[in-house]
């Protein structure tokens, strides 16, 4: 019976996916900052993760949008020319990718998949940093469970969270 055990938690795994928040700063408002528009920006310091940028890029706007707490929210470089606002910097630190074809062939033994991201939030009127944090993100490890894009997924829920706790600081 044991044995059997051990066989079912080896395929199936046992741990789900998360994101958590490391290294928060605290908030450094010194006076009324604007999120009424939001530009999202993600780099990499991992080379070759063009299309994770993206996907972790594409998320937090969406993300951010859904909440339906701030009218404008972009990810558009070109949208720099605004002169109030909150800049949101995503620089993907470390990841350990997983696949779908390492998924399907390895089951729970492709481990699990794991972002760092470092979040820098400024205020665009005047350049200052008004939080600092890490979002990690992993997916789940059993044998059926996701890939990189659902670390990613995890990261980006964790620092739209922060954002929206940001939002509620300032709220009057």
């Amino acid at each position: 019976m044991a044995a059997v055990h051990l066989v079912l938690l080896t395929i199936a795994g046992c741990a789900s996916p998360s994101g958590v928040v490391l290294n928060s700063s605290p908030f450094l408002i010194g006076k009324a900052v604007s999120l009424d528009f939001i530009r999202v920006q993600t780099t990499s310091a991992v080379g070759g993760l063009a299309a994770e940028q993206q996907l972790l890029n594409d998320l937090i706007v969406s993300e951010l949008r859904e909440t339906q707490l701030f009218p404008n929210v972009s990810g558009n470089p070109a949208d720099t020319n605004q002169a109030a606002g909150t800049k949101i910097t995503a620089e993907i630190k470390a990841i350990h990718n997983v696949s779908d074809q390492a998924r399907d062939w390895a089951g729970a033994l492709a481990g699990q998949a794991q972002i760092l991201v470092q979040v820098t939030v400024t205020d665009l009127s005047s350049g200052s940093q008004i939080e600092s944090f890490a979002a990690e993100g992993r997916s789940g490890k059993s044998a059926f469970a996701g890939t990189t894009d659902e670390a990613i997924q995890q990261a980006a829920a964790q620092i739209v969270a922060e954002v929206v706790k940001i939002n509620a600081a300032t709220a009057p």
